[in-house]
């Protein structure tokens, strides 16, 4: 489709240009050195989203369809998916508010979890690491006996 470099590989190079020469660079700038690691997370959400974004779109519609009934085929391309997805959200939130959901909490609670750890997938993979690993091993818990 596109000749080469890929988005990804375009992502990838800023990224590693901004690590390896800027941040040296600017380090003894405490301002602008933590804005060049805010640029560089920024960028790698965004490869992490171009990675899993088609991914987790179509399973949150699925899981969606699970949860409301409907079964119509997902739009496409992802931007109209995505527009679509915002819309099923804002009604599950209203059928939330209106108690739709009090006689299956487990269904809901499934979906909601698997929505957050996708979305943790891509904008804080290291904190979701953290996370499962505290569901394993109570002891890691900071909150665990309060």
């Amino acid at each position: 489709m596109y000749d080469k470099p890929t988005l990804t590989q375009l992502i990838d190079a800023a990224r590693l240009h901004l690590q390896a020469s800027i941040v040296p660079a600017v380090r003894a700038d405490r301002k602008l050195y933590f804005q060049t690691l805010v640029a560089i997370n920024v960028l790698h959400i965004a490869q992490r989203e171009i990675e899993h974004g088609d991914e987790h779109a179509s399973a949150e519609w699925r899981r969606l369809a699970e949860l409301d009934g409907r079964h119509d085929e997902p739009p496409a391309p992802l931007s109209a998916l995505q527009a679509a997805l915002d819309t099923r959200n804002q009604a599950l939130a209203q059928a939330i508010r209106a108690g739709d959901y009090d006689d299956q909490p487990s269904a809901l609670f499934a979906h909601l979890q698997t929505t957050a750890i996708e979305a943790l997938q891509v904008a804080n993979p290291r904190f979701l690491g953290r996370l499962l690993a505290e569901k394993n091993d109570p002891a890691l818990d900071a909150w665990h006996g309060r």
